[in-house]
């Protein structure tokens, strides 16, 4: 059976070559050149019998054997899907989605076989008609481009085994291995299972492959939602993929696609009223590229990243096969909700878009401009049109090499994360603007952490013996063993004594600088260390004012954690991996979170960072957008306003938000736009409205604090008082508490942890023996 197909390509050349032989005869008086163009053309063919004998036996690399046709290994693309059920993304070497037949709406079938193969359902995968045209076209005339002439079985065959460079010979021997793979697959599989394969596995361009990922790609829908003309306009894609690109040159696409519906008219696929009626809509567009430009690329480049790890360890552990993450067609479920991403996004994009314009007209920045050209002269020559990222949305504009830099130097930026306190599990993941033009990951990134780091400091003096109203001086103060360092009240205020809880709800650094000294360094370290934060830089009092690079991902763990009344759970953003045939190949065992504090700790902390919502640095949220959830939260802004940020929290959920430039110098001037309230808070105040608004949403991720009866009597005292004389007589003769009463205190906590421990292991035994 399989010789036939080489045979059938012989005699059919044979066919040719004894018919030109006829010609010869009949022309003996012909011209010369008639004679030469008889003489070439039986060149030509005996060549093309040449090849095809050599193609036969392999010369030109092993032909596919019959049970590898009959078993087709259809590459698919793996699906990632939100916790809601929704796909974010795809992760592929092709991306395509395979549907069967049944899926396809008879318009696209019908438009396909008009355009591309009029008698594919008579011949035997080689139409005779047009197959020795194009080998005389590409032999004889060296025509490399010469098309047309392909059936759809031979193009199946192109997009299954592709094409060797083989210099001149590429387009004749490609054409001769098509044509016979072309017959051996019409003696193998069915004419519909031919369309199925043909449908599932056509180029589209931008490694879009089958109909199904097209529709996805361009109008954003399901193939069996494809109306007339958009099957269409993808039919006409076939011919060019890029010269007929409907975004890159929507005139040619739309040119294009009336003529495959002219030809849907001509053979009757469709009555002329419905031809004129859908050659003059307009081309609508629904594009939709996951890879580059969904709403979760960020965070779909982690996932893609750990669903690898996660599989080689399964494979090295003997646990599962060896699956290939972008061609077996796999299902990945993440922790992600959509619904908070996509607010996340939309409240980004508001924020920022109103405060970018603000940025450029900073009289910094205009002469940071001015300071930047001046350096990039050389860049600032001849403009050509380039194509940029803006908060509009992307857009073409004459730019020389300067411009395109300084767009996007002088650019803020946002990351937005978030995770469920109590499993750990991400749920919203926003790392950057657009990761097609800006891939940095702004989650990951590490930036000084300013005020935003506080919290840290005063929970690791809670657990140390300190209280709520334990009151800090508010005095200035030099400190000449540190260079002389004089730390200031971001409001400019001083004077007297602050307690505990006001100095951290109005972000207060004197006070906080006092107790730093007061708690001493090991305990802190010691306390950040249980978090697995970096290490800490010593013989830096300026690190309790948060001089000390964190990003989102460590920087959360404290706010998650007081959620939690106490406990840390490990983020993480993969829930499970489904196989192909719906089995599950990997689920996310959650383990007991570690209690890292005790409950009554977490509780003082929380009331404590309620009233910074409430009446501190974050009271913004409650007066100017309305947020009416009980919140617990922390603003930051960092050096000269380089870096603003703001971390609030529930029960529920966990979030952070970065704003910033990429390089620390460009920045506004004043803290009226720059601070952590005025530029980070309003993207959580703006998402946290939205979410409150949602009642699903609110009643899963907002539900109000159940602290213990003593976290807010624990604060009744008053925030600011006169300094105690006697305590300052005391200190000035003694001096002020440091590390050796810190450390006692932290030897006592320890103790406590190591009791609590051995509880715990007891606990876990009891309950055992009852299982």
């Amino acid at each position: 059976m399989w010789k036939n197909s080489g045979c059938h390509i012989l005699f059919f050349l044979m066919k040719g070559l004894f018919s030109l032989q006829e010609m010869k005869k009949r022309r003996k008086k012909t011209k010369p050149v008639v004679r030469w163009l008889v003489l070439l053309a039986l060149a030509g063919l005996a060549f093309v019998g040449m090849l095809t004998l050599i193609t036969l036996m392999g010369g030109f690399g092993a032909m596919p054997r019959q049970d590898e046709l009959r078993n087709l290994r259809d590459e698919r693309a793996t699906l990632v899907y939100s916790s809601d059920g929704k796909m974010i993304g795809k992760i592929f070497a092709r991306n395509r989605t395979p549907v069967s037949l049944e899926e396809v709406p008879p318009h696209l079938i019908d438009a396909l076989i008009v355009t591309e193969d009029l008698r594919f359902f008579s011949h035997n995968g080689i139409d005779n008609r047009s197959l020795l045209r194009v080998l005389i076209k590409s032999i004889l005339m060296g025509n490399r481009e010469a098309g047309g002439g392909s059936t759809l079985t031979q193009q199946l065959a192109k997009n299954l085994y592709g094409r060797r460079k083989l210099g001149f010979l590429t387009i004749p021997v490609a054409k001769i291995r098509e044509a016979i793979l072309a017959l051996r697959m019409e003696e193998v599989y069915t004419k519909e299972e031919i369309l199925s394969l043909y449908l599932n596995t056509v180029p589209f361009g931008e490694e879009v492959y089958g109909v199904e990922a097209a529709a996805n790609r361009y109008f954003n829908k399901h193939v069996k939602e494809l109306g007339a003309e958009e099957s269409a306009l993808l039919v006409g894609m076939l011919k060019a993929n890029t010269y007929y690109h409907p975004r890159l040159h929507p005139e040619r696409s739309r040119e294009r696609r009336n003529l495959v519906l002219e030809l849907m008219k001509q053979h009757g696929k469709i009555d002329s009223t419905e031809a004129v009626r859908l050659q003059g809509l307009p081309l609508k567009l629904d594009y939709s590229n996951f890879r580059l430009e969904g709403p979760a690329q960020y965070f779909l480049f982690q996932v893609e990243k750990q669903a690898r790890e996660i599989l080689a360890c399964q494979k090295k552990l003997g646990e599962e096969a060896g699956w290939d993450i972008e061609k077996d067609g796999l299902k990945i479920i993440t922790t992600l909700d959509l619904r908070l991403q996509e607010m996340a996004l939309r409240s980004v994009r508001e924020h920022l878009s109103v405060m970018q314009p603000l940025l450029e007209k900073d009289r910094r920045i205009r002469k940071l401009k001015n300071d930047f050209y001046r350096e990039h002269s050389g860049r600032n020559g001849e403009k050509r049109l380039r194509e940029i990222w803006t908060w509009e949305g992307t857009k073409v504009d004459s730019m020389s090499v300067a411009d395109s830099l300084w767009h996007y130097y002088a650019m803020l930026h946002a990351g937005v994360y978030a995770v469920e306190p109590f499993t750990g599990g991400i749920r919203i993941w926003v790392g950057g603007n657009h990761f097609r033009y800006l891939p940095y990951d702004l989650v990951r990134a590490r930036r000084p952490a300013a005020s935003a780091f506080k919290p840290y400091l005063y929970t690791a003096a809670l657990e140390n013996g300190f209280n709520p109203c334990y009151y800090l001086d508010n005095e200035s103060r030099m400190y000449p063993e540190f260079d002389d360092w004089k730390p200031e009240n971001y409001d400019g205020t001083e004077g007297g004594e602050a307690a505990l809880w006001y100095a951290l709800a109005h972000s207060l650094n004197m006070p906080t600088v006092d107790l730093y000294f007061r708690l001493g360094f090991e305990p802190l370290e010691y306390f950040c260390l249980r978090f697995g934060l970096p290490a800490l830089p010593q013989d830096k009092p300026a690190v309790a004012l948060g001089a000390y690079d964190l990003s989102l991902t460590e920087a959360i763990r404290l706010y998650a954690c007081l959620g939690a009344g106490g406990e840390l759970a490990e983020p993480y953003m993969i829930e499970k991996i489904i196989g192909p045939e719906g089995q599950v190949l990997y689920k996310h065992t959650r383990e007991e979170p570690a209690r890292v504090m005790r409950e009554e700790i977490a509780g003082q902390m929380t009331a404590m960072l309620r009233r910074v919502v409430n009446e501190g640095t974050a009271v913004p949220l409650r007066t100017a957008w309305g947020v009416q959830a009980d919140v617990a939260g922390k603003t930051g802004t960092s050096q000269e306003y380089s870096d603003a940020w703001f971390f609030w929290y529930t029960s529920g959920l966990a979030g952070g938000v970065w704003v910033g430039a990429r390089d620390p110098e460009v920045h506004f001037s004043t803290g009226g736009y720059g601070s952590g309230t005025a530029l980070a808070l309003p993207v959580a105040g703006r998402l946290l409205n939205r979410m409150e608004a949602r009642r699903d949403l609110s009643s899963a991720y907002l539900p109000s604090f159940d602290l213990p009866f003593f976290s807010e009597w624990s604060m009744k005292c008053e925030g600011i008082r006169e300094k105690d004389a006697f305590r300052d007589v005391w200190e000035e003769i003694f001096g002020r508490p440091r590390y050796r009463s810190a450390l006692d205190t932290l030897e006592h906590s320890r103790k406590r942890q190591l009791r609590d421990l051995i509880r715990e292991l007891f606990r876990r035994r009891d309950t055992e023996r009852e299982k």
